[in-house]
């Protein structure tokens, strides 16, 4: 009788211990699902990784101005820039040197301005094509004086653009032209937009 009631008291105890343990213990998560869960953790830090902040674009300006079938003048500008990131400026500012017909009283060289400015505003870029402002300021000695004085002295020639082109990237296109048939003389914008990485 003692011994019944033993194993009856022991069984007793038991019962209440093997179910908390089995209530406590975690299921095991299977091995498949480790394995596939860790590629798309991979896939989604390397599609995060190759993708920048912002892409660098390098912008080619060309001014260019023609007389009678002959280039007078043209200078080329070369920038980076970043789609809505800062709006990058050109300031090209030089004084030239001119010298004056002796008849006349004061100093035989005079001083002029010859200044080129540019705005770069408003980058935005979809695909293979940017779109973007220029602001182009020039200030200069005109190279066309006037056709009853030909030995005046130098006339200054001041410039304002205001362009807001669509360009494709990789190709050299035309964004102003200007041509003036009784002067005989044409003016000019090119631009060539890249990725600075050459991709």
């Amino acid at each position: 009788m003692p011994t019944n009631r033993v194993i009856l008291a022991v069984l007793l105890l038991a019962a209440p211990m093997l179910c908390a343990q089995k209530t406590g213990t975690p299921q095991a998560q299977p091995p498949n699902e480790e394995i596939k869960a860790a590629p798309a953790h991979n896939a989604a830090q390397s599609s995060t990784a190759s993708k920048p902040a912002f892409e660098p674009l390098q912008l080619t300006i060309i001014f260019k101005r023609t007389r009678a079938d002959k280039t007078t003048t043209q200078r080329t500008y070369t920038l980076t820039a970043s789609p809505q990131q800062s709006d990058p400026q050109i300031r090209d500012d030089r004084r030239v040197p001119v010298k004056k017909d002796g008849s006349d009283a004061g100093p035989a060289t005079q001083y002029f301005n010859n200044n080129t400015d540019v705005d770069v505003n408003n980058i935005r870029r979809v695909g293979n094509l940017v779109s973007l402002t220029l602001r182009i300021s020039t200030d200069r000695i005109s190279d066309n004086p006037p056709t009853d004085h030909p030995t005046a002295d130098a006339i200054l020639s001041s410039d304002r653009y205001t362009v807001s082109p669509t360009a494709p990237i990789g190709k050299l296109i035309t964004v102003y032209s200007m041509a003036d048939e009784v002067n005989n003389y044409t003016v000019e914008v090119q631009l060539l937009i890249r990725p600075l990485d050459g991709k």
